[in-house]
């Protein structure tokens, strides 16, 4: 076996009925690094944290994100750069982009941001992505980590402008929220491309865990330009694709051609196992094997030298006339679809509360809450309840509940059952 990226796939059901009517199937795409060196070189990082001072951020949440910085700093070696942004009314430089080598000069400068003001986000984005190309470099890692604890009013559409500049110049955004005033559509919005997340921060104890999960797992990446690549059978339809693993959320997919889609999966960390769903429609198909999809994972290893990698691969179904074949889902596919439908369920009650639909949408949350308790969820699943009660009684529901519901839901990962086999 070739070292690289080999892909494994899990059909929902490995046998269908011949029909004359097309037949909806699932397929888990599970892609492990294998046959590679224990220790890969480390990639340079050129990482720019931009953080909200505002006036809200006075006092202990400020004090923890000035140390976890200050961490960072430590962190960081001397083939890194470092910049930081911070806003409030404005933004104002407080490191401009440069290698991490007078640790003491750049942690005394970070000890002196103070809290005041409001909140205007979008100019610290632009001083950010300012600041990160100054030292773009050819093999690297180009990341703006964004704190913010409030709502910024009126720039959101540059927000996410920016944002989406950034990552078209490959680029990628950390969003992290502390608190519960935040705008969590905002966020997601701005971080849903490849190269991108965002985390729900619930107290500023966490600050300086949540920094140094962040760059470990920065300098922890060894994929870079990961793409992948679905051709479909002709008459056949791919109408999702979602990770489900290390997170949940969709990825964007563009038809680059006909019957075939593309989506960008970003850079990859050495310590995320990853896994997709994707939801097929097949067309009437007499009995006997077939081709059904066809798969090619682009990417680059640049720390082992490898670049333009390419994995193909052909999926097949088998098509019986008799009635030999069956409806029951595969167990492991079946746990990851349970958790991607309780995801998708809480997404569309959102979108319902902002239409107005509150009927709807409880209705929506009452049937997220249901799944989770089956997938044995349950403490997530009494808060979706919760928050459900709350929606019908008063039309509204809290701010902490939904930012918990949408990253609880996001995160349902725990007992993932990828093969350990595949992942020796």
């Amino acid at each position: 076996m070739n070292p690289g990226i080999q892909l494994y796939w899990t059909l929902s059901r490995n046998t269908l009925a011949e029909s004359g009517e097309p037949q909806l199937i699932y397929v888990l795409v599970e892609a492990i690094a294998q046959g590679l060196p224990t220790s890969l070189p480390k990639l340079p990082l050129n990482l720019c944290l931009v953080v909200d001072r505002s006036s809200s951020m006075r006092g202990e949440r400020l004090i923890q994100v000035k140390e976890a910085a200050q961490k960072i700093v430590d962190q960081m070696g001397p083939e890194d750069h470092f910049s930081m942004v911070t806003f409030n009314d404005r933004a104002d430089v407080v490191v401009t982009g440069q290698r991490v080598r007078n640790k003491a000069e750049l942690k005394r400068m970070i000890g002196k941001v103070e809290a005041a003001g409001g909140t205007e986000m979008a100019t610290g984005m632009a001083l950010a992505l300012q600041e990160i190309q100054r030292v773009m470099l050819a093999r690297s890692v180009s990341r703006i980590m964004l704190l913010t604890d409030g709502r910024t009013y009126g720039d959101e559409g540059r927000c996410v402008e920016i944002a989406r500049r950034a990552q078209g110049r490959g680029i990628g955004l950390t969003a992290l929220g502390i608190g519960n005033e935040w705008n969590e559509d905002l966020l997601e919005t701005i971080a849903a491309r490849e190269n991108s997340r965002t985390h729900y921060i619930t107290s500023a104890q966490e600050i300086a865990q949540i920094f140094a999960d962040e760059l470990k797992r920065m300098h922890s990446i060894f994929a870079q330009d990961v793409q992948l690549s679905i051709e479909v059978r002709p008459g056949a339809l791919l109408r999702s694709l979602d990770r489900v693993r290390p997170f949940i959320a969709p990825v964007q997919i563009v038809e680059e051609r006909e019957l075939c889609w593309v989506g960008g999966l970003s850079d990859w960390p050495d310590n995320d196992a990853q896994a997709f769903l994707l939801e097929v429609v097949v067309p009437p198909i007499n009995a006997g094997e077939h081709p059904l999809l066809r798969l090619a994972l682009n990417y680059s290893l640049p720390g082992a030298s490898l670049l333009k990698q390419t994995n193909n691969a052909v999926l097949r179904i088998a098509v019986r006339s008799d009635a030999t074949s069956t409806h029951d889902v595969d167990a492991t596919v079946k746990y990851w679809l349970e958790r991607l439908v309780a995801y998708r369920l809480q997404a569309s009650a959102w979108q319902d509360v902002d239409a107005g639909r509150i009927e709807e949408a409880t209705r929506r949350l009452q049937m997220a809450g249901t799944r989770l308790f089956e997938a044995g969820e349950v403490d997530l699943a009494h808060t979706v309840q919760e928050e459900a009660t709350r929606l019908l009684r008063s039309g509204g529901t809290s701010a902490e509940g939904r930012k918990r519901i949408k990253y609880g839901t996001r995160g349902l990962v725990g007992r993932g059952n990828i093969s350990q086999e595949r992942e020796a």
